[in-house]
């Protein structure tokens, strides 16, 4: 017969008297010697199982006894009223924990008190056994109160005793679970044993005891299906977690406790290799469910209406629709509230069935006092420290940059990136220079501009900007302009930072402004450009606009890259040649920030800066010397002309850029020309290239074109210039000082 252990208290009381105490029961005992002791309590737990005296034993592995000092301020209460005593009074307080078996909790015990509790957090732990200390004894008169004083501390020990056939199979045995739920499943909770504790956020929701407590009592008193319904990182899944760990716990010593597993749509189904099989493998699941009193968990709730079948008639929703009418299946699962009403319009049938939760985002308050439960869980955990100046100046950041999620997961997730780093470097101190750091490598954005206390001057922008843009003195100053409206937090919060039309011909800086402006907002510790331009001519035709927002198996390209990369500039060049529709799905885009599909999915260009260019009215222009009046007038009707005024009155500024001049062409040139130190022949070797002014001229006068404007320059660089180089290169010494030169047409070198 199975063997059982109780954790067993033990006081000295004189040389020749022991007192025991058996954790998790009110049975104490005493004898004259430990070992006496541990005998007398066996003996009676043993008769007490036969008895059925005793139920089951404290479930937590490897026990531990700890000492806490509680101050408390005891008081007389009569019917006149409450008399406190001077000062406080300490009481030791002696405390057995460990992990409950087979559960993601712990349990603790304060045997002379008579009370039990669990927890999820062992950063919680002190501060509950103060609670319960405080509220027993603030509730006993002082003379009542003495009996809880320990002059003496105990130590722990441990019985065993032949378990009770009696016992529940949750404490002795596993229940046998069906291999279809193995296979197609996760029970939860999660074991503590295996977690992987570095790389996984705690599953706890912080300042959300009451919608625990709600959905808790909804789970244990009814049969019904529940959706938390709510934007992405306000916490449903969290929330999930914590309200399964409370379920478990209050029917862990039912003869059928609730059983809770998770699974995906596509998981669900994954077995399935035959026409009609996945209606099989759900029959299984819905079987093997009812057999451990199971509910199932679906965290792509709504991506069951778009598999199984070709429609969503046929879809797996629709096929266990008649299951959940029958109170055969109970599901719960979260949604975001577009995909609720697009859910109501593909099969509203099946969202019937389910009560839905609202689920609203933390207040600030809240969220902050979210930000340091995890701070403590960091620093029990991890022994990593977050000083509080780092913590206000992580909420602060994160509250005003990062629009596409919602408070607490945003805040969380960039201090565990924080905590990440700071662990990978064996740093144990997170200040508010790491948290500077750290987020200009999170977001891209410079830290000028996360500093409210470094003012950023007009002279420096456009010091900056008029280094890469030529010729265009007024787009200068509008770019300086957006730039100092973002640090001053003066941006619409619900828009995309900047939605811009760059007008003007080919070849005058359209392209070269928008990489300027991506450049400054978000290249800082970033490793690719945050630059995403694309050609607006591929989206021609109706048909198109799944290429750019996606279908349900994967993502369009714009949706795609937005959602990877929300701190980017989005270019999309040539923005009349796309069709119409397109201009339709970027109307609540450029208003609202946020583009939603058919399938009710979400895509927030809130940190996104949206640049279109275009050439119209550009075809009218004289190139050098045409005049910037009239070339700013002519693009603007011809724009006005071509767009509807509900798009165009949606772009926050078009900026029109003018024909270059011949001074600016040959500025451009000396750039362009000057990048060819960064290629990796001339870096690898140190040398260093000199241009004389006539090669400049030449380069300029060849390259430059009415028609084009500055872009043939580059081809002309490569023609002339690059070939001679390498002509020179494999011949010469490599190394020092080369100067390029242009006599009479030609190319020198020296």
């Amino acid at each position: 017969m199975p063997m059982t252990h109780f954790p067993l208290l033990i006081w000295p009381i004189d040389e020749n008297t022991y007192m025991g105490q058996v954790v998790g029961t009110d049975y104490s005992v005493m004898d004259n010697s430990p070992g006496a002791l541990r005998k007398s309590a066996a003996e009676f737990l043993t008769k007490a199982f036969k008895t059925d005296g005793v139920t089951e034993p404290p479930q937590i592995d490897n026990p531990i006894l700890v000492f806490y000092s509680v101050s408390v301020q005891m008081t007389y209460r009569e019917k006149s009223g409450i008399y406190p005593l001077p000062g406080n009074n300490s009481f030791n307080v002696a405390a057995v924990h460990g992990d409950a078996r087979q559960e993601d909790f712990g349990q603790c015990f304060l045997p002379l008190y008579n009370r039990s509790f669990y927890y999820y957090d062992k950063t919680q732990l002190k501060s509950l056994i103060e609670h319960f200390v405080r509220d027993i004894i603030e509730n006993t008169s002082p003379e009542d109160a003495m009996q809880y004083r320990m002059k003496v501390l105990p130590s722990l020990d441990s019985i065993k005793v032949q378990a009770s056939p009696k016992l529940s199979a949750s404490y002795l045995n596993e229940p046998q679970i069906p291999a279809i739920l193995k296979e197609t499943t996760d029970r939860l909770p999660i074991p503590n044993k295996e977690r992987k504790t570095l790389s996984r956020l705690p599953e706890v929701a912080w300042e959300r005891e009451k919608e625990v407590s709600r959905l808790v009592s909804k789970i244990l008193s009814n049969k019904d299906n529940i959706i938390l319904v709510g934007d992405q990182g306000v916490g449903k899944t969290a929330l999930w977690n914590d309200v399964i760990k409370a379920a478990r716990r209050e029917t862990k010593s039912d003869e059928q406790p609730i059983t809770v597993w998770r699974t995906t749509a596509q998981r669900l189904i994954s077995k399935a290799k035959y026409l009609g099989e996945w209606q099989e493998i759900c029959d299984e699941v819905i079987e093997a469910l009812a057999s451990v009193n199971g509910i199932l968990w679906i965290t792509d709730l709504a991506d069951l209406m778009h598999v199984g079948g070709e429609s969503q008639e046929d879809s797996v929703a629709a096929y266990l629709q008649s299951y959940i009418a029958k109170g055969q299946l109970r599901i719960i699962g979260e949604m975001r509230p577009q995909q609720v009403e697009a859910s109501r319009a593909l099969l509203p049938s099946f969202i019937h069935y389910f009560e839905l939760t609202m689920i609203s985002e933390l207040d600030p308050a809240a969220s902050s006092k979210v930000l340091r439960h995890y701070a403590k869980y960091a620093d029990t955990n991890f022994s990593i420290q977050v000083s509080n100046d780092a913590l206000d100046l992580s909420f602060q950041l994160v509250s005003r940059y990062i629009k596409y999620e919602k408070s607490p997961g945003k805040h969380v997730s960039f201090l565990s990136e924080c905590i990440k780093q700071s662990a990978n470097t064996q740093r144990s101190v997170i200040n508010r220079d790491d948290i500077i750091r750290i987020f200009t490598g999170y977001t891209g954005l410079p830290e000028i501009l996360l500093r409210d206390n470094i003012a950023l001057s007009d002279e420096d922008l456009m010091r900056f900007f008029s280094q890469k843009i030529k010729g265009q003195d007024p787009i200068l100053k509008s770019l300086c302009s957006i730039v100092q409206t973002f640090k001053s937090g003066l941006n619409a919060p619900h828009k995309p930072i900047a939605t811009l039309l760059f007008a003007g011909p080919t070849g005058v800086g359209k392209t070269a402004a928008t990489k300027a402006l991506a450049s400054y907002f978000f290249d800082a510790g970033q490793s690719k450009h945050p630059l995403f331009r694309m050609d607006m001519s591929e989206f021609q035709h109706p048909g198109h606009i799944v290429r750019l927002i996606g279908d349900l198996d994967s993502p369009g390209k714009l949706v795609q890259h937005v959602r990877s990369n929300p701190f980017s500039v989005v270019l999309l060049d040539e923005i009349e040649k796309a069709h119409p529709s397109v201009f339709d799905a970027l109307l609540t885009v450029f208003d609202e920030g946020i583009l939603t599909d058919r399938f009710g999915r979400v895509t927030d260009f809130r940190s996104s800066i949206i640049i279109m260019t275009s050439n119209l009215g550009s075809n009218k222009s004289k190139g050098i010397g045409f005049s910037s009046n009239s070339t700013s007038e002519v693009s603007m009707t011809a724009i006005k002309k071509f767009f509807r005024p509900e798009f165009f009155n949606r772009i926050d500024d078009v900026l029109s850029f003018q024909a270059l001049s011949k001074k600016h062409i040959i500025a451009i040139t000396r750039i362009e020309m000057e990048r060819l130190a960064e290629r990796d022949r001339i870096k690898d070797n140190n040398i260093t290239l000199v241009f004389a002014d006539r090669l400049v001229d030449f380069i300029a006068d060849i390259g430059f074109s009415p028609l084009y404007g500055a872009r043939p320059i580059q081809r002309a660089i490569e023609k002339h210039v690059v070939r001679a180089l390498t002509e020179y290169l494999q011949s010469e010494e490599l190394g020092g000082v080369v100067t390029l030169d242009c006599e009479k047409d030609q190319i020198k070198i020296r």
